[in-house]
């Protein structure tokens, strides 16, 4: 058999596989609507576990690792596909924002990050010795604002501000670039509130990975799926915990398509921890 009539054999089977693909989201749909009306989980890695053991139980073995990709690929496609069909039934997210703009009385910032703030922001500013008592006072009043460097493109992100985020409920509003000294630096707004505003395209998130073989991978590759862009990755590791890490991400993203309503769902339910710390424009 020579290449061509090898490929003309290769047509033929992917056009099969092609019509039990359709076959199986139409199973995936079926599945989709009957969770959504029961509550139950989409995803359950046990069963999947059970699932690929008892299918690689006879394939052969310099064909297993491959075969076993496949199979949890197309697990993870009918996963997707269900997360986003339940979206359009029933309304799991059940996130709290606010649109905006929205002003603030007061904007609090560190004492040595005020003049790079200035650059970017013509607020008045209350200078403060750390994000931690930023943080207190944006708690204790719900009308002010918090203003710091997320990131310096010269020497990495700022692992203080994203750590005052997670341990406080509080969120990204807006993002500016400025220039100081030659290097760009993101500098932004966070508040209590999650503020959506009409011409946001960044979406900033933190989770943490399930504890097993090629999580992380596993999560860039759901994201990749959604035909999202991931602009920023990096990780900061959880003190209460060892080996353990929370993953910060940025997405190109805006908060109200559907799509990515979908991805956050399905984070939201494959990853051991989730929040989404902020919306803004980039």
């Amino acid at each position: 058999m020579d290449l061509k009539e090898v490929r003309v054999e290769i047509d033929k089977v992917d056009n099969e596989i092609k019509r039990l693909f359709e076959k199986r989201m139409i199973l995936a749909d079926n599945v989709a609507r009957v969770k959504a009306e029961t509550g139950d989980s989409i995803f359950k890695p046990e069963r999947e576990v059970e699932i690929i053991n008892k299918l690689t139980r006879d394939i052969e073995p310099q064909i297993e690792k491959e075969y076993t990709a496949f199979i949890k690929k197309i697990m993870e496609v009918s996963r997707k596909y269900q997360y986003g069909k339940t979206l359009t039934m029933t309304d799991p997210l059940k996130i709290d924002f606010k649109t905006g703009p929205v002003e603030r009385s007061e904007y609090h910032v560190i004492g040595e990050e005020k003049d790079i703030c200035r650059k970017a922001y013509d607020y008045e500013m209350i200078s403060e010795e750390s994000f931690d008592d930023i943080a207190k006072v944006i708690l204790n009043n719900p009308n002010t604002a918090g203003i710091g460097v997320m990131e310096d493109l010269g020497i990495g992100v700022s692992d203080r501000l994203h750590t005052m985020l997670i341990n406080n409920d509080i969120y990204i509003n807006s993002c500016k670039i400025v220039v100081d000294n030659n290097v760009r630096k993101k500098v932004v707004t966070f508040s209590k509130d999650l503020i959506v505003t009409e011409g946001d395209n960044r979406l900033k998130l933190m989770f943490v990975c399930p504890n097993r073989s090629g999580s992380l991978a596993s999560i860039l590759s759901m994201i990749a799926d959604y035909d999202i862009n991931l602009t920023e990755i990096h990780s900061v590791p959880d003190r209460s915990e060892i080996w353990n890490y929370f993953f910060m991400i940025e997405l190109d993203a805006a908060f109200t398509e559907e799509s990515t309503k979908a991805l956050i769902y399905q984070l939201m339910n494959e990853t051991e921890a989730f929040r989404l710390l902020g919306s803004y424009k980039c």
